[in-house]
């Protein structure tokens, strides 16, 4: 593993992404996650070295919603109401901020950073600028 957390060949980044990928879809199949997992295995068999780490993260976020939400929320800012973000920029919060408090083995800034990449490939320079914003917020928050 590297500085950031990452895997040889991209391993960490894609897990990561991955997880994001079912984060999202889970919000629309809640009662078939183990379903959602096996289909990414199939989809992507060099997923399977990294599925452990995408099976913690995804089912720990699920698990800890209510708590990361309200640290999310808390970290809101001109208005915005947690129920007014869009579900791209919304999960990648979610995940960030589980890594960021529940994963030991990822620097709460490579959280950040990786969070704000999954921004940039998934979403808009407008959510990519907000979702580096609200990180900056908790990563504030969790050391104080």
């Amino acid at each position: 593993m590297d500085k950031q957390g990452n895997q040889k060949n991209g391993g960490r980044r894609l897990a990561r992404e991955e997880a994001f990928k079912l984060l999202f879809q889970s919000s629309m199949h809640k009662d078939n996650i183990d379903e959602l997992f096996d289909y990414a295995l199939e989809e992507n068999p060099q997923l399977e070295k990294s599925m452990e780490y995408i099976r913690s993260v995804v089912l720990g976020t699920i698990e800890k919603k209510d708590e990361i939400d309200g640290i999310i929320s808390n970290n809101l800012h001109g208005g915005w109401k947690l129920s007014r973000v869009s579900k791209v920029p919304f999960y990648i919060l979610e995940l960030a901020v589980f890594e960021m408090k529940y994963v030991d083995d990822v620097p709460e800034k490579v959280a950040i950073n990786e969070a704000v990449e999954l921004a940039k490939k998934y979403s808009d320079k407008e959510n990519t600028v907000f979702v580096n914003g609200v990180l900056s917020g908790v990563f504030k928050q969790l050391n104080v």
